[in-house]
């Protein structure tokens, strides 16, 4: 072939591919929006779609009134059926899907479809968190803290680990060292609705308690669960145990309960989180146990965060010359990660 030959050749071919149409994804919004680019995936109401001219973007997906692709995607739906092919939304809040073995199928309303290409069979999330301060002169003092959970997840299983350590002293006098950890198994029932099995472990030098220890199985309802907001609800029973340096031990069965609620105030900025479990006597009337966490994240690059928190423990029949309450205030960093 000659080199105009050669020349032509490629012109040909240039404008075959300008020509042929481009295979894209393309998304409409409710507030008229329409983008144009790439499904990644829609987990936990969330899409996150890569657009041409603006890179990665998360959408809520109750925004999302139309979607058309040109590839092929996975698609979960709420009856847990899955299909694999291209998708067209014949009207706003429908959609159809050609599955690539059995070919059109009937149309469904968006509402429908739970997860779009979903994640690997296990996810892992996990954060670590320290705070710290030291005085010297006239006020010698220290005090420090340190906190670490991890979370495996899978469609069914849900196994949470978590560890706190908080210390502190003034002129050589401990005022406080108290050390947890937790250790949680949660099976699903269905999306929301699991049981679970829960075990507590706690040491307060303070509080003259050398091991204080629960564990019990319950039911748990998991009212949201998304990228932004997670809430949930649990009851159940636990045996709680409390062994004393000097004073008289304690063992009891107990109703136990907790909530936990997660909100980002500003998407991936600012977070609010709290955590409380109660603990009540079934045997010995009017006796109780709470504890509690709560606060802000604020992010400052990155995976890290400034971390504001309040932790508060209330115990109604302490030893005697004990306090009933216990606040504990902890400003440090905190580094979040999921994988």
């Amino acid at each position: 072939m000659t080199h105009r030959g050669v020349l032509l050749a490629c012109f040909m071919a240039v404008v075959l591919l300008w020509t042929l149409p481009a295979v894209a994804d393309e998304v409409r919004l409710a507030n008229g929006s329409r983008l144009i680019g790439e499904i990644v995936n829609m987990e936990q109401e969330v899409l996150h779609f890569k657009a041409t001219f603006a890179g990665e973007i998360k959408i809520a997906w109750a925004e999302v009134v139309r979607l058309h692709s040109d590839q092929d995607h996975t698609y979960v739906l709420m009856s847990q059926e899955v299909f694999t092919g291209q998708a067209t939304c014949p009207s706003n809040g429908n959609i159809q899907i050609v599955d690539e073995r059995i070919g059109k199928l009937p149309e469904l309303s968006l509402g429908d479809v739970t997860v779009i290409n979903p994640s690997p069979a296990m996810s892992y999330k996990g954060s670590m968190t320290a705070g710290g301060s030291m005085n010297t002169g006239n006020t010698d003092s220290k005090a420090g803290n340190a906190s670490a959970k991890f979370q495996a997840r899978s469609k069914r299983h849900r196994f949470s680990l978590g560890a706190k350590h908080n210390y502190a002293e003034d002129d050589d006098e401990l005022t406080a060292r108290k050390t947890t950890g937790s250790l949680k198994y949660d099976f699903f029932l269905t999306q929301k609705l699991y049981i679970y099995a829960h075990s507590l472990f706690e040491r307060d030098d303070m509080q003259d308690i050398n091991l204080r220890s629960t564990m019990g199985p319950g039911l748990g309802y998991q009212f949201l669960d998304s990228e932004r907001a997670s809430l949930f609800a649990e009851a159940g029973v636990s045996y709680f145990n409390e062994d004393y340096d000097e004073g008289e031990d304690q063992q009891y069965t107990s109703g136990r309960w907790s909530v936990g609620f997660d909100y980002e105030l500003l998407p991936e900025r600012v977070k609010f989180f709290h955590f409380h479990e109660g603990y009540y006597s079934l045997e010995e009337s009017g006796s109780y146990y709470l504890r509690s966490e709560q606060g802000f994240r604020f992010l400052l690059i990155g995976n890290l965060f400034a971390n504001i928190e309040v932790d508060y423990d209330y115990n109604n029949k302490p030893l005697a010359e004990k306090e009933k309450s216990d606040t504990t205030y902890i400003f440090g960093l905190a580094y979040e990660h999921a994988f």
